[in-house]
């Protein structure tokens, strides 16, 4: 009988990692960690340092977005209960985040001492991951560690769900049982009869008399489903639009791409296309507050072919067992065997821009500018507010990251090194407000400190603009920064200061000419809303 293979921790995690693609993680070092974080660089799995442990959260968050899957690894509490919120968001925007935390060892556990960074109990930060993480695992058994990190893994690709991972430090180094097996991923079940009477039904009213549209939501991102969504949007001419968490996904300079539906956000065309359309057929659209405008959507249901993660609706009838990565391939399939063809392509808006002299910069002439540099080599990443309102119009050419529904502010920054370091052959460009570039602006030193340079566009409305149509006051005030200055202070990038067109564009058209690290502070007078927010609040208003 052989003997059985033994292995630690560190590397039985780092090849995991790597069977699932993932290079690097994010995060910040701590004494509880510092022996996990020492092997697994040993090993070849690098901890990228962020300033801060909620900026490697977001941009191990980015990069799981872009690459399926993510890594944050903080030491006990001080770093753990700082990437709380960022698991947060990664559960409300179906993200597998796998948050792996350093902690105090065993042996120094007996007698129940106040050890440092301890809360309440030793098991305190296990207890508050449990609400935020679909999976949890505190390794100490070495028998069945190995099975306990592919069953977190399993449960957090097969859900699409963040996941934690607590290490005592004297655990690091002990040997471990290896595992042969293959991580062995469940996807959503299938029912093939079932499977069948869906697409049949959908092909049906697919060809029969009506003017159909498709919108893809970012459950239809998160399964990989980008190459199926451009087959469907081709095979049957249908135009697709998307929501802002899945803005991107097909090039939106497309033909069939109608751009993102938004509810009351959106354009009179796209609200039109889409609430007009028989039928509608969306594929993994999260139906929440924020992707839907504040609920001013205005959708038929009974005219609606909803494709989930594990069943499809149409009309009244329900599929169930019919998850959107089987029912899509086969309505295709289907779709090629009818040879069936809707009808023809959308009208795109052409962006140029011209920039009149003296002109002091709008919301809406800023992302116009915007739009006419970008192109397939550039990745957008929007912080919440006013910023993501604006961006709905601009033509994506690849996925645009931002913390769309759950909208935590500072999201942006830190996301642009986990894109970068994910997608290499796309320069992040991020669009982030004044108030949120105070939260975490630091993080573009340490971006810079990892060889990634984005174009940073700050639109300084002087507050937190986009609350103040619904309530202003003092609360919504914040300091003035000077963050043009700032690649001064990190010894690298460039800075520039706009309040007119003119410097704008002037601005963009240097940038996007050299790999410098570039923040751009384009000052918009307080007062001025993007046209998407105007639209919103004026629905809003309509309600009361």
């Amino acid at each position: 009988m052989s003997s059985p293979t033994m292995t630690t921790i560190p590397e039985f995690l780092i090849r995991r990692f790597k069977e699932l693609g993932v290079d690097e993680g994010f995060g910040i070092v701590g004494d509880f960690a510092l022996k996990l974080f020492d092997r697994l660089s040993h090993h070849g799995f690098p901890i990228l340092v962020t300033a801060d442990e909620q900026g490697g959260a977001f941009a191990a968050d980015a990069y799981a977005r872009l690459k399926g899957f993510g890594v944050c690894a903080v030491t006990y509490s001080v770093g753990g209960f700082k990437v709380v919120n960022a698991t947060a968001g990664a559960w409300a925007e179906n993200v597998p985040l796998l948050i792996v935390s350093g902690a105090p060892g065993l042996a120094e556990r007996k007698g129940d001492p106040l050890i440092h960074h301890r809360v309440k109990n030793f098991d305190t930060q296990l207890e508050v991951f449990k609400d935020v993480t679909i999976a949890q695992a505190v390794l100490i058994n070495p028998l069945t560690i190995t099975q306990e990190i592919d069953r977190v893994l399993a449960e957090m690709i097969a859900t699409q769900r963040p996941g934690y991972i607590e290490i005592p430090r004297d655990m690091v180094d002990v040997p471990i049982l290896d595992r042969d097996a293959d991580l062995l991923i469940e996807l959503p079940k299938v029912h093939p009869k079932r499977l069948e009477l869906a697409v049949s039904e959908a092909l049906e009213l697919l060809t029969g008399a009506g003017d159909a549209v498709a919108i893809a939501g970012v459950i239809a991102v998160r399964r990989g489903l980008q190459k199926e969504l451009l087959a469907f949007a081709e095979n049957f001419e249908v135009p697709i639009a998307t929501t802002s968490l899945s803005k991107g996904v097909i090039p939106e300079t497309h033909p069939l791409a109608l751009g993102v539906y938004m509810g009351a956000v959106s354009s009179e065309m796209v609200i039109q296309k889409v609430e007009n359309a028989k039928p509608l057929i969306s594929f993994g659209v999260l139906y929440a507050d924020l992707v839907m405008g504040g609920f001013t959507d205005h959708l038929d249901r009974g005219q609606v072919i909803e494709c989930t993660d594990t069943h499809v609706n149409i009309g009244f009838h329900s599929y169930q067992d019919v998850p959107l990565w089987a029912f899509l391939p086969a309505l295709i399939k289907a779709a090629s065997e009818a040879g069936y063809r809707e009808y023809g392509h959308v009208a795109h808006k052409q962006y140029s821009f011209t920039a009149l002299q003296g002109k002091g910069l709008s919301v809406e002439r800023l992302m116009e500018c915007v739009a006419s540099f970008l192109n397939e080599k550039i990745r957008l990443l929007v912080d919440p507010g006013d910023c993501l309102f604006g961006s709905i119009e601009l033509p994506a050419q690849s996925l645009m990251l931002a913390s769309a529904y759950y909208a935590t502010m500072g999201y942006a920054v830190p996301a642009a090194l986990g894109a970068a370091k994910a997608d290499p052959s796309r320069r992040p460009m991020v669009l982030v407000g004044d108030g949120a570039f105070l939260m975490t602006g630091l993080e573009l030193l340490s971006a810079a400190f990892h060889g990634v340079k984005p174009i940073v566009i700050v639109v300084d409305n002087e507050g937190y603009g986009t609350q103040r149509p619904m309530a202003d006051g003092p609360f919504n005030n914040i300091p003035a920064l000077r963050s043009e200055e700032l690649p001064r202070a990190f010894g690298v990038g460039v800075g520039l200061l706009c309040h007119t067109e003119h410097e704008l564009h002037a601005a963009l058209s240097r940038a996007t000419q050299t790999d410098d690290l570039f923040i751009i502070h384009a000052c918009v007078p307080r007062g001025q809303y993007s046209p998407g927010l105007v639209r919103l609040t004026s629905a809003l208003k309509n309600r009361i």
